[in-house]
């Protein structure tokens, strides 16, 4: 059948940055498929049990006077609109794609309206739209080498391959590192592109981060498989408690991942060409121990609902939670995801 035709009535996606069908995972991959309806059913499943495990321990805290919670409200590539309605949080986080042009006027007026919502903190970090923060991209863009940039609020921390520590009113401090760099998808009017063979990321990210705010996802994870496999492999080395990103619109959303034998089965079946998926036999070795681990979820379900204390991952950097804080809807050119909100 006519490839144009089922693009009409939906059993296969127009293209790369539209979300794969059910049709599309599995002629491109039968088992990829199945991993992948696998994994999004483990990580549901034990991801609703450490959220609510994390949500009572911060109950039980604040009950007991002891360490209060800091909300964190995230958006990212609002290209030039306004989100009406934006949570009150102790921290807001934009990660990038502010802009369509990035000039500075237009960033100017992202930032003007940034700095009007009520948060005590704010973390920025641009995309690749965002042309003027990269002097490359700038001069590909036409604009003047020595144009004069955006000015950022007193309570607005730009961050560029750099982090800062937030003092809160509560007296919690929080680590945040901010990076823009991305693999390259457009001109060289886009900002901070990289060839993906010759990733930025290895031992960049400080290991006692907090709160990772990229552009770009890592691959394999709220990212139509887009995202970038060098970052994935550094925020495996690091595990932060928290990483925010944006640039893939309908990826938005967030996941929490366990950083165990389940999560690289996954990682390693859902991309394509692996020396440790090279055989039929490794492939099924590798898919069987999600088939054992989807079945596990399943059956220590109503101990999860009950007692999520005895089973969910616990301590830093036995789980993250990943947040693609894109609220454009899709490819439409206008607003329509939530705003992410998470208490830590």
């Amino acid at each position: 059948m006519d490839t144009s035709l089922l693009v009409q009535v939906g059993l296969r996606r127009p293209g790369p940055w539209e979300p794969p069908t059910v049709l599309d995972r599995i002629l491109a991959s039968p088992i990829a498929a199945a991993a992948h309806y696998l994994y999004k059913w483990i990580v549901g499943v034990r991801g609703w049990a450490a959220s609510r495990k994390a949500r009572d321990e911060r109950e039980e805290q604040e009950k007991s006077g002891g360490k209060k919670s800091i909300r964190v409200v995230c958006i990212s590539d609002t290209h030039d609109q306004i989100v009406p309605d934006v949570p009150d949080g102790d921290l807001l986080i934009h990660a990038g794609d502010l802009t369509d042009h990035g000039t500075p006027a237009d960033l100017q007026k992202q930032l003007d309206w940034l700095a009007s919502l009520p948060h005590a903190h704010k973390v920025v970090v641009c995309g690749n739209h965002d042309s003027w923060f990269d002097a490359g991209a700038r001069v590909a863009k036409g604009m003047a080498a020595d144009e004069q940039g955006p000015t950022f609020a007193s309570n607005m921390y730009y961050l560029e391959r750099s982090a800062r520590t937030i003092e809160f009113a509560n007296g919690r401090s929080l680590k945040v590192y901010g990076a823009p760099d991305i693999p390259r998808c457009g001109p060289n009017s886009f900002s901070f592109q990289y060839e993906r063979k010759a990733h930025p990321w290895k031992h960049s990210i400080p290991a006692d981060v907090d709160i990772l705010v990229t552009h770009p996802p890592p691959r394999h994870h709220l990212d139509l498989g887009l995202g970038c496999a060098g970052l994935l492999d550094e925020i495996w080395r690091v595990r932060p408690p928290l990483h925010v990103f944006g640039h893939v619109h309908w990826g938005a959303g967030r996941q929490t991942v366990f950083w165990d034998a389940t999560q690289r089965a996954y990682e390693v079946l859902v991309e394509p060409e692996t020396a440790e998926t090279e055989t039929l036999g490794n492939r099924l070795s590798y898919l069987g121990r999600l088939v054992a681990a989807a079945t596990m979820a399943t059956l220590l379900l109503p101990v999860w609902l009950f007692a999520p204390d005895v089973l969910a991952a616990d301590g830093r950097g036995a789980s993250s939670v990943l947040i693609n804080a894109g609220q454009m809807y899709g490819n439409s050119g206008r607003l329509g995801d939530n705003v992410q909100v998470i208490d830590i």
